[in-house]
């Protein structure tokens, strides 16, 4: 049987929907795409975020794109494009106000436009800037050095509400890629700074190499190291001697900054209140046998507190310090004589050990005892690997064969009751004998620390999963092997998640994403990576895929996992997921592209109705760019007068008298011509054009009915118009209607307002018609029937007006399913004392159906298309009642 008109047309709009939706993706994934690559690069974080904002200003055609810390109540740029390196935004920042202290304050985007800005949005030093429009998005945590993205545009035209969400996404992705790359930063210095450290064999040189080395570590002004002995402590070392007590002069150990703590063997991290050397201090002790013997100071000069992997890096890198300075003190007593070696290492922590050429025990100290639970005479004679664990044994036999040079060593030793201690050995040749010193040190706690850093800069500390860095890492290992198969990606985002968020709490949903990472887990293969990227964003690396069959049957996989509700906080919640999936091929993809192909994938699955599994097209992604230039073009329509309207006349079905006109939009494009209505009008709506468009159509259709009112016999004529539920959920829009139909010299009572049955059940529109019609307008439910199911609203909703739509019209008077409807929508109407108007009549037969079934009033291409504003003048002029 041939496709029905209407069936045509619902294709139509639903291939139009699939259309613009496959564009609005595109647009936002080719911009992520954008930030995506600048992130994946391997650079430093300064390098990152400096690269990341020259890409954004070309983005977002913004002048001045800047990143800013939030410090002390003020605001000083630390990276900035379109701002020169001395302005004074960057020492002497401005005041913490305006648009940036809001963002802060909130924890989201604020953008401002036009009057909008205020004096304390711009630096001084640019006030004169003229800029017509700013955005600041916070980058990671709030608080005390919190840091904003920040943008400022001079030509005219506000940062667009879609892409305000976008911002926000960049910033949180920025903010993770920064602190990764510092995490890893900080493992590489600390390794290397440890080799430096324990090369120091003079005391003096160890404590200016220390203070050196702490500041760039944990991104300290300055530093200092601190000796303690009974009651007085000594400066040893300092990179700056402002504000610091002179060298070796004895200190009051009371008087030292954070004493109360590091007295106790705890770190001090705060605030230090001084007329001229105040800010962030950082104090780190450094025990032996339960006594302070240092403390390394690290100074900021503004009021910036240390972030918490700095405070774990001091805190490894001062046990790298305490180490070094056993080991130098120990090569200072191996320089004197054997017995005062012995005396020293008898009363020390640390395990001194000589090993001959053979790699067996000559001598043990009797720490050993304390720190193995071995008796140091029972090691003589044994060989120290056979004590190694066996995963050690290979380096430990390496650095005893080496070249007769220091040699610095982590191992694991076993203990006197089978168990595995970590330590650190620095091995020294003693030329003389062929013997080799070891001096170790338990390291136990420093492992824990580092291995603890190195999972922080690896996974997710929400879920236990895999993070961006580690999925980059495995991805690009996973592509350079030669097997034959492929690699998948799957790129999952959550639906609705903000929505549980807002209603439930952030804890609520934290715990939701630790529910859904265990459900994840039981969706993948032992060789499978799941992965956290932030947010609501979980990704999954599929190693030796056959196919695209084989992704799309995982990514539904996923898609059922989340389908059952979860519990949260006493009540069961319903999401969905919206999956992306790419396959690359090993030695040919490239993970950049596979990672932006996977995000791109799953905003399509997004955009074309949530819940869906969608792998990535490049055909559909090339097709979708003649949707993004007309998406641009209807930006700019109105302002260009490409935009009409046309008027369907309303008619009493048994008289054919015209009683009201509907307002039409139409878009006539300078280059392709018209362009549908089903086309353009989802456009609007998802660019949020709608709102303008809209209201132009109101107050030029209200303006036509004053001047067709003057005509006689016309007093009474109605005019109606479509509101589209992107308006409706505009702030004051009842007032901002109400403000248009006045303006426009129409009264209310003479004005039908036509709203979407859907739309009506989507959103809460009650306060909206309310308000209207307590003012005189009048309302109209259109496409009355399409939700049939859903016809409590009815009661609460003001209307006076069902339209039905033209798809059960179409099939009178033959079908009896599509007569049932409409005798049923006239019944609820008669039963609620309703008016009911059939679109859609475009036969005489239809016609008579509906009077038959007493509907009384009709609109269609029987009596009229659509016409000009002219020729509805002319009929009413004419008087001319339209007659089938």
């Amino acid at each position: 049987m041939p496709a029905t008109q209407h069936q045509v047309d619902q294709l139509r709009a639903e291939l139009a929907a699939a259309v613009a939706a496959t564009s609005d993706a595109y647009r936002q994934s080719s911009r992520l795409i954008r930030v995506l690559t600048v992130l994946g690069q391997p650079s430093s974080p300064a390098e990152l975020v400096d690269e990341t904002l020259s890409v954004l200003s070309q983005l977002y055609a913004a002048d001045v794109t800047a990143m800013a810390r939030a410090s002390g109540g003020q605001l000083r740029l630390t990276s900035a494009c379109g701002i020169p390196e001395g302005d004074p935004a960057y020492v002497e920042g401005w005041p913490l106000a305006g648009g940036a202290a809001e963002a802060l304050s909130l924890g989201r985007v604020v953008a401002r436009n036009g009057d909008a800005l205020e004096e304390a949005d711009l630096p001084p030093s640019m006030a004169g800037l003229a800029a017509a429009s700013a955005v600041w998005v916070p980058v990671g945590e709030a608080g005390a050095g919190a840091e904003l993205l920040v943008m400022y545009r001079i030509s005219p035209g506000g940062f667009p509400g879609v892409d305000l969400p976008v911002l926000a996404s960049v910033a949180a992705r920025l903010g993770l890629a920064v602190a990764d790359r510092r995490r890893g930063a900080a493992v590489e210095s600390l390794a290397t700074f440890g080799h430096r450290l324990t090369s120091r064999l003079d005391l003096p040189s160890l404590f200016e190499e220390a203070a050196r080395l702490l500041p760039p570590l944990v991104d300290a002004d300055a530093a200092g190291v601190v000796r303690v002995e009974g009651d007085h402590a000594y400066l040893k070392a300092a990179t700056t001697t402002e504000g610091m007590p002179e060298a070796d002069r004895p200190i009051q150990v009371s008087d030292l900054p954070g004493w109360h703590a590091v007295r106790a063997g705890e770190m001090f991290a705060g605030h230090l209140d001084h007329p001229r050397h105040g800010g962030s201090l950082l104090a780190i002790p450094i025990m032996r046998d339960d006594a302070l013997v240092l403390v390394v100071y690290a100074h900021r000069g503004e009021h910036r507190p240390f972030r918490r992997d700095a405070v774990d890096s001091a805190a490894i890198f001062a046990t790298y310090v305490g180490a070094a300075m056993s080991n130098a003190e120990l090569y200072l007593a191996l320089r004197s004589s054997e017995n005062s070696l012995r005396l020293i290492t008898d009363s020390i922590s640390d395990l001194i050990a000589v090993v001959d050429c053979t790699g067996r025990f000559v001598y043990a100290s009797p720490s050993h005892g304390r720190a193995l639970g071995i008796a140091p005479e029972r090691l003589l004679r044994r060989e120290v690997t056979g004590l190694v664990h066996p995963d050690d044994r290979a380096i430990v036999a390496a650095a005893l064969a080496g070249p007769p040079d220091a040699a610095t060593v982590e191992y694991r030793l076993r203990t006197g009751d089978e168990s595995w201690v970590w330590v650190e050995s620095a091995l020294r040749p003693v030329p003389e004998d062929g013997t080799l010193v070891l001096s170790s040190r338990v390291i136990d706690e420093r492992r824990r620390l580092e291995d603890e850093l190195r999972r922080r800069a690896t996974h997710d500390p929400l879920t236990e999963l895999a993070n961006r860095a580690l999925t980059a890492e495995r991805l690009e290992a996973a592509l350079s092997r030669g097997d034959d198969d492929g690699v998948g990606l799957l790129f999952c985002d959550l639906d609705k998640f903000k929505e549980v968020n807002d209603r439930l709490g952030h804890e609520a949903g934290d715990d939701l994403l630790i529910q859904v990472a265990d459900r994840l887990r039981a969706c993948v293969r032992p060789a499978d990576l799941l992965a956290r990227f932030g947010g609501d964003e979980f990704v999954i690396l599929l190693d030796g895929i056959a196919g695209l069959d084989e992704v799309t049957e995982i990514g539904k996989r996923v898609v059922r996992a989340l389908e059952a509700p979860f519990w949260l906080h006493g009540e069961w919640v319903d999401i969905s997921v919206s999956v992306g999936g790419v396959l690359g091929a090993r030695g040919v993809a490239q993970s950049s592209n596979l990672l932006r192909d996977a995000d791109a994938a799953m905003y399509a699955a997004k955009n074309a109705g949530r819940g869906r599994v969608e792998v990535f097209d490049e055909d559909a992604s090339k097709h979708s760019l003649g949707r993004l230039e007309l998406r641009s073009d209807l930006s700019q329509a109105l302002a260009r007068n490409e935009l009409t309207i046309h008027y369907q006349p309303i008619v009493e079905l048994d008289g054919g008298q015209v009683v009201g006109f509907e307002a039409l939009c139409r878009w006539t494009h300078p280059r392709r011509g018209p362009i549908p209505p089903d086309e353009f009008i989802p456009l609007a709506e998802e660019t949020g054009a709608i709102v303008g468009i809209g209201e132009w159509v109101l107050g030029e259709a209200c303006r036509r009915l004053v001047e067709w009112q003057r005509l006689r016999g016309n007093e009474h004529l109605r005019i109606s118009v479509n509101l589209s539920p992107v308006q409706l959920a505009q702030p004051d829009a009842a007032a901002r209607t109400l403000d248009v139909i006045t303006a426009a010299g129409a009264v209310p009572s003479d004005v039908w307002l036509e709203i979407t049955e859907h739309s009506s059940i989507r959103q809460d529109v009650t306060g909206f018609v309310t308000a209207l019609r307590a003012a005189g307008v009048h309302f109209a439910l259109d496409d009355f029937g399409m939700a049939y199911s859903n016809l409590s609203h009815l009661k609460r909703l003001p209307v006076e007006i069902l339209k039905i739509d033209k798809s059960f019209v179409a099939g009178l008077p033959a079908k009896d399913t599509d007569r049932g409807i409409v005798r049923a929508v006239l019944a609820i109407a008669d039963s609620l004392g309703l008016t009911v108007v059939a679109e859609g009549i475009e036969s005489a037969d239809q016609r008579a159906e509906l009077l038959a079934l007493n509907c009384r009033q009709g609109q269609g291409y029987l009596f009229s298309r659509p016409i000009t504003p002219e020729a509805a003048t002319a009929l009413l002029r004419a008087g001319t009642l339209i007659l089938a």
